[in-house]
């Protein structure tokens, strides 16, 4: 059937095509629908109420167009292997029933008018579909083939039947050819139905209809079609009816060994109080009688309790609304019927007055639809507004969750591990069991030579006390809300609403686990479900993650031996280890690594690092080296215990598409890895060495002279949990603490991924080659570690970079659904854009070094959303800081100074021992600063802001000490700031746009001024432009022909004058242009030329015959010039009265006549300067009219030579 959809599913206001889909298959009991035109991009599935729709299209950056997909009952998921491959033109799915599989293919072809090269390309492509699937499996081809085959059934006696409609086209001749070489009918001709029901579609001109969409099956399959016919009633919005065909195939039967899941408590429902004080008074009536002894029985009796009880009083949770369309399903569906009866009406007398009704029919469902739509929203709108007031930001999120709609899934069939596409849900089953069973079956061992390393440490024996019911309240507290249950049905919501009455049982359960040494099976059991990465092969099982969901009253009791096994692990986490840690986070290690970046390049110093990445960690830890681990650093028996007994005997199961499979063992993955780590590097003395002062002054580096009261610091790796980031000032060094790692992991079981492990160098001369069991890491330039990215060259434009396109990615998402909604307050949009876009855009921004142009570059990006938010348009021409002002909201600078700064309080209030305190108050042990101003530094982007805000910088530490009034502190003064801020942005707008539109003084005339009629314009064009209207409407007739006289006078004259003008300069230059050749009269040939010139300077220096010399300031000039023509030489004294009239030079006085010869100047050019005598004649040689290359005007190097005289025209003169 042709479907009619949009381009996108997601849009908010989308008519849910979809649904409506799924509404009118559902109405016809419609088990399987091929679907064509769906023009969706890539492929991908969506799960409506009934039906779930599988769609294969072009990609997203081509033209959407064409698109095939299938719409399957939900019932029958199980039985179905979903699409693999295919195109925008074929799909293919294989159902699992009683006689054998059976495979369906949804095809679109071309239309008759296409080239005949796409029709080609169709035609060969179904050809290879149909020649892949086994002779001995049922096929069915359904589609829009674009095709009329005809009614000619004694030409096509094994394809066509005797119920054919029209005639053949060219189309339907291809068609034919294909299904006799495959042996196959068209059974749409094979039924005796009514002439409508046998036809699909009907001419928009021509009014006929056509039987353009068929069914096609084998031959041999033809037996188990009872009837194929048309449905003119099932209302799409398109212009194809439904073509249905109705096949006596029964599906297999699915028999699920495991028991159903618990139905899911509508924890929802505890907003009410008057409910949730319902169960808490039922919950303690029906525990107050039970009395079981031994741990096991106790806890089958509490869970059944809790569970059931809950379930009463909460009731069950059902299954959301995905739209307005279901919700509002009762008045929908009375105009939908209308819709369709009209419909119907105008298919069968497609007459002017059953359109008019149709149209009339089609109006009142869209303004329903509008109606309902707008409900739905206002509700919506309001119950998320709600949540935001009250500050139930669970409850916002849900309902912007909801809002977003059904989710689209990307569909991929699993393979095997040789490779192999698994197309059966079973077989899909056993290999996630198959994966996860060799992930976790494996019982990895420690060697014992690693653990004798370990020294023993005394035994905690204050750690085997019962358990208080202090310690059980917090740990239930810390429970996350709204998180998915075990195997028990029993959330975390239902716990904490029970807690008071809970807790004394609860207590003593607990207790009695804890003498008895281990916990009941249940809470040992996890649930895994998948996840995928995001990243690689959808097909690869090795791309998804395993998230195991536990009971969470096994979770509360295993919180409970945590908190006691955290003071265990201080005893040996070095400072370096972030992960499992209280107050510590990913910043932590963020910030020191990006610190010991500065400070190598401060102090000159190079860098090398190695971030290392382990397989698995979390999964392939051996259990026993932990166990074994925890009694040598002083683990008391009975908190071993209860901490073995989690794992032990512990089973899992694969929860995927609502089946579960088979229980398989567990036996290895611990939570407290990082403890293995710990061990690792022993007291190797590779690293980097800092020298750290925790007293003094941030700012007052000869704190650090001290010998007495600095600290030494030895940083070699920066661990949070299994990531690890090790550093060295060599590239030898590095590699010695990478080979540690790698024969640490060795002993402990453990695995380096090559692949993921990376090196960096910073300010080193060639690129580091650090190797792994002789295979070579790669070196790059930029890494991301622990979400931030850190580059060699210390820059944070790829860290800027990745994180505006993440924030953009948020952004993009949540626009439709919240920025676009109408019913959301902007307050609440603010919200959400604060929660989810701006926490994006500034993670780790604490830790950041930013230049002034890279603050503005997140500024506009903040301002650009901010106006997007709004509505606020560049046309509206609102300036930033009004924007800002109606957001309520700050500048990027003011959030980013406002972060350091709090930041920078939170590292000085931590302990002196503490790497990141360590590491800003300190500086490499060795190395020398560049003479000059440093690059910037964090702690000088620190002090600009503290001096902004109006914080002295020699006397913050103080005020630092007390973190809300430091807070306070940093509130205020960044408020004070962005006000200045504020106010200079204004006064500079207000100064910028007086000085655009100051007034022109009265005195001034303007020069624009129409001389017929007095008009003043803005422009000369403009002048021009109304002088032609104006003279043309003032002047009489007559007058026009007059002024052309004069014009042409004018013009005549100028271009006579234009023409004489140019004959005289032609003349003059012609005779300025000679060149002259001097030579000597006594044979020594010739000793240079030269060309007059309109210049002042004839040559650089003269020595006369008295000796002397003289330099003019045009000599020092032409020396720094770098002339193609060469130095220039003035001539600036003479001797005797004859030559008196030679004085040309650049000396002369302004009111001294010229020189006849060289007036105005005579430029000659040279390769070197000679030395000139006077006294000796020069003689024209020749003289030539066209310019050449000038020659050399010695041929000697600094000899003295003899010019002698020359003359021009009628002047002789002598030298």
């Amino acid at each position: 059937m042709r479907t009619g959809l949009s381009d996108s599913l997601d849009h908010i206001d989308d008519s849910r095509k979809t649904a409506i889909i799924d509404h009118e298959l559902d109405r016809l009991n419609v088990d399987i629908a091929a679907l064509q035109e769906t023009r969706l991009a890539d492929c991908g599935s969506l799960k409506e109420k009934n039906y779930t729709f599988f769609w294969h299209g072009k990609s997203a950056e081509e033209t959407r167009e064409h698109g095939v997909g299938f719409a399957v009952k939900n019932t029958l998921i199980a039985t179905t292997v979903p699409p693999t491959g295919g195109s925008e033109r074929i799909l293919a799915i294989r159902i699992s029933t009683s006689s054998g599989p059976a495979n369906l293919l949804s095809v679109y072809a071309p239309t008759l008018c296409s080239p005949p090269e796409s029709k080609d390309k169709f035609y060969e492509e179904l050809d290879t579909a149909i020649s892949t699937i086994p002779k001995n499996e049922h096929l069915f081809l359904l589609g829009d083939f674009n095709a009329r085959v005809g009614a000619d059934h004694e030409s096509w006696p094994d394809c066509l039947g005797h119920f054919g409609v029209g005639s053949m086209n060219e189309n339907g001749q291809r068609l034919l050819e294909l299904c006799c070489y495959h042996q196959l009918c068209i059974t749409n001709t094979f039924f005796q139905t009514k002439p409508l029901h046998r036809v699909s579609w009907r001419h928009p001109r021509s009014k006929r209809w056509h039987q353009l969409d068929l069914i096609i099956t084998r031959r041999e399959t033809l037996n188990f079609v009872h009837f194929t016919r048309t449905f003119h009633s099932a209302d799409c919005d398109t212009d194809h009816s439904l073509v249905l065909s109705k096949v006596k195939l029964q599906r297999r039967q699915v028999h699920h060994a495991k028991q159903k899941a618990r139905p899911r408590i509508n924890a929802s429902r505890s907003i009410n109080p008057t409910v949730t004080q319902l169960f808490l008074t039922s919950l303690d009536q029906a525990l107050s009688s039970s009395n079981q002894q031994s741990a096991v029985d106790k806890w089958n009796c509490l869970r059944d309790t809790i569970y059931d009880q809950a379930l009463a009083a909460y009731g069950k949770k059902v299954r959301k609304n995905a739209d307005w369309f279901e919700a509002s399903g009762a008045e929908m569906e009375p105009v939908i019927e209308v819709k369709r009866t009209a419909f119907l009406k105008y298919k069968d007398n497609p007459s002017t007055r059953n359109l008019e009704a149709l149209r009339k029919a089609r109006g009142k469902a869209q303004q329903t639809a509008r109606r309902c739509a707008n409900n739905y929203w206002l509700k919506l709108s309001s119950r998320i507004q709600a949540a935001s007031d009250a500050g139930d930001i669970r409850g916002m999120y849900e309902g912007i969750k909801q809002a977003t709609g059904p989710s689209i899934k990307k569909t991929a069939p699993l393979k095997s591990k040789s490779g192999e596409v698994i197309t059966d849900s079973s077989k899909q089953m056993e290999r996630w069991a198959e994966h996860y069973m060799e992930l976790y079956a494996t019982e990895n061992t420690v060697s014992e030579e690693a653990l004798n390393g370990i020294a023993n440490m005394p035994v905690m024996e204050e750690l085997d006390k019962d358990p208080t019911q202090e310690e059980l309240s917090k740990a239930i507290d810390s429970l996350a809300c709204g998180k998915a249950p075990g195997a028990d049905g029993i959330t975390p919501d239902i716990i904490q609403l029970g807690k008071p009455t809970l807790l004394p049982h609860l207590h003593d359960l607990l207790c009695l686990c804890w003498n008895e040494g281990a916990v009941p099976q249940d809470m040992r059991d996890a649930k895994i479900v998948t996840l995928y990465k995001n990243k690689g092969d959808r097909s690869d099982c090795n791309n998804y993650r395993g998230i195991s969901l536990l009971s969470t009253v096994g979770k509360v009791f295993a919180r409970v031996a945590l908190i006691r096994l955290q003071l265990l692990a201080e005893r040996v986490y070095p400072e370096t280890q972030c992960g499992f840690r209280a107050a510590r986070s990913t910043v932590d290690m963020i910030f020191t690594l990006r610190q010991l970046q500065e400070k190598c390049r401060e102090q000159r110093r190079p860098l090398y690092l190695a971030f290392v990445d382990l397989t698995k960690a979390f999964d392939l830890v051996s259990r026993d080296g932990l166990f074994k681990l925890l009694v040598k650093i002083g683990c008391p028996p009975k908190l071993l215990s209860i901490v073995t007994s989690f794992h032990n005997n512990m089973q899992g199961s694969v929860c995927c598409d609502g089946e579960t499979s088979e229980a398989f063992p567990i036996r290895s993955g611990v939570i407290f890895f990082s403890l293995l780590l710990s061990f690792a590097f022993g007291s190797s003395p590779e690293g980097v060495y800092l020298h750290s002062r925790a007293d003094g002054k941030l700012f007052n580096l000869a704190r650090l002279r001290s010998k007495t009261k600095v600290t030494s610091v030895l940083l070699r790796e920066m661990l949070f949990a299994d990531d690890a980031a090790l550093a060295s000032h060599t590239e030898t060094g590095l590699q010695q603490l990478v080979d540690r790692l790698s024969y640490a992991c060795k002993e402990f079981a453990l695995t380096i991924s090559i692949k993921k492990t990376h090196v960096m160098g910073q300010e080193v001369e060639t690129p580091s080659s650090i190797s792994i069991d002789n295979k070579t890491l790669d070196c790059v330039g930029t890494f991301t570690y622990l979400g931030s990215t850190v580059a060699s060259n210390l820059s944070l434009d790829a860290e800027l970079s990745t994180r505006l396109a993440r924030a953009a990615t948020v952004m993009a998402r949540l626009a439709k659904r919240v920025w676009s909604n109408k019913n959301l307050t902007v307050r609440t949009k603010l919200q959400v854009y604060q929660a989810c876009v701006i926490s994006t855009l500034l993670y780790s921004s604490e830790a950041w070094t930013t230049y002034t142009r890279q603050e503005k570059r997140l500024n506009s990006f903040h301002l650009r959303c901010l106006r997007r938010i709004l509505g606020i348009k560049w046309q509206d021409k609102v300036p930033n800081t009004e924007v800002l002002e109606r957001a309520h909201s700050t500048s990027m600078f003011a959030m980013l100074s406002q972060r350091r700064l709090r930041w920078l309080g939170h590292v000085h209030r931590m302990d002196s021992g503490r790497l990141p305190r360590a590491i800003l108050y300190g500086e490499l042990s060795s190395g020398s600063r560049p003479i000059g101003r440093p690059n910037l530094r964090f702690k000088d982007v620190c002090k600009r802001d503290m001096r902004q805000a109006g914080i002295d910088p020699n006397s913050w530490e103080e005020a630092a000490q007390d973190r809300s009034a430091w807070r306070q502190t940093v509130a205020a003064g960044i408020h004070r700031a962005e006000e200045r801020r504020t106010t200079l942005l204004q006064e500079k707008r207000q100064r910028r746009k007086l000085r655009v539109a100051a007034p022109t003084p009265e005195s001034v005339p303007s020069p624009f001024v129409c001389a017929n009629c007095g008009r003043d314009c803005h422009a000369r064009i403009g002048l021009l432009s109304h002088s032609r209207r104006c003279n043309k409407d003032d002047n009489p007739p007559g007058a026009v022909h007059r002024q052309l006289k004069v014009i042409i006078c004018v013009v005549s004259c100028l271009v006579g004058l234009s023409v004489i003008c140019a004959v005289v300069f032609y003349v003059y230059k012609k005779k300025r242009s000679k060149k002259y050749y001097i030579t000597d009269p006594n044979g020594g040939g010739q000793l240079a030329s030269y060309v007059p010139r309109y210049t002042q300077q004839a040559f650089d220096a003269a020595t006369f015959d008295d000796g002397s010399v003289d330099h003019t300031d045009a000599d020092e000039e032409d020396e720094n010039q770098d002339s193609p023509s060469g130095s220039l030489l003035s001539i600036s004294k003479t001797k005797g009265a004859e030559a008196s009239s030679l004085d040309c030079g650049s000396t002369r006085d302004e009111s001294s006549p010229a020189c006849p010869l060289l007036s105005p100047a005579t430029e000659v050019e040279k390769l070197v300067r000679p030395t000139m005598q006077v006294g000796s004649s020069v003689c024209l040689d020749k003289e030539v009219d066209e310019p050449a290359e000038m020659l050399p005007l010695l041929n000697g190097k600094g000899s003295q030579q003899t010019i002698g005289e020359y003359q021009e025209d009628d002047c002789e003169t002598k030298l």
